[in-house]
């Protein structure tokens, strides 16, 4: 896997380790140093270990997904579908730094990075649950199950653009309509059972 030289595309230092950590997990800190078009020394001034870049990477991550979450809605009553919609479009382009905070184990022993990754869903799991007290959705399913199953439609989502099976611009489409079938025959059911 090639890995674009940082100074030619406009990404960060985080970005292009992601990229390269993905592309190599075993990857060293050199290496993620070439492929951000910087010396070693700049990089390990930065993050003197490989530790401290995926705590790093891990933080931003989640900073990314709160910024998404913050911009999404979920504070507020509006409609499932909306809240949804600006959801699947906030996460959908941050696939790789999530697949690498899911797939890094060496996180799994970061104290403040768990803390911080077992609370991350807290506002989206409270407004699916807002949602089923006002009737979107049914309530005999877990809110955290909603939750999750979005999550994941989003991440596979992410995995098929990525695996160029699924294009960019039909992606949220795609996912919205594989979540509102899910939710919309939840109701269809409720109502069929009163």
């Amino acid at each position: 896997c090639t890995i674009p030289n940082m100074a030619v595309q406009n990404v960060t230092l985080l970005d292009v380790a992601t990229r390269v950590l993905l592309a190599n997990p075993s990857a060293s800190l050199g290496e993620v140093a070439v492929a951000a078009g910087i010396s070693r020394t700049t990089l390990h001034s930065r993050f003197p270990t490989r530790e401290t870049l995926l705590v790093a990477m891990a933080h931003e991550a989640m900073d990314m997904v709160e910024t998404v979450y913050n911009a999404s809605g979920l504070a507020d009553s509006e409609s499932i579908d909306v809240v949804f919609g600006r959801l699947v479009e906030g996460l959908l382009p941050m696939g790789a730094r999530i697949e690498l905070l899911l797939r890094e184990r060496s996180l799994d022993s970061d104290e403040a990075v768990n803390e911080r990754y077992d609370g991350l869903d807290r506002p989206l799991i409270d407004f699916v649950a807002g949602a089923q007290s006002r009737g979107e959705i049914v309530g005999d399913v877990p809110a955290w199950w909603v939750a999750s199953a979005l999550l994941g439609t989003i991440y596979t989502a992410w995995e098929a653009v990525a695996g160029g099976r699924l294009a960019p611009r039909d992606a949220p489409a795609l996912v919205l309509r594989a979540v509102a079938v899910s939710y919309t025959h939840l109701r269809a059911h409720e109502t069929e059972a009163d």
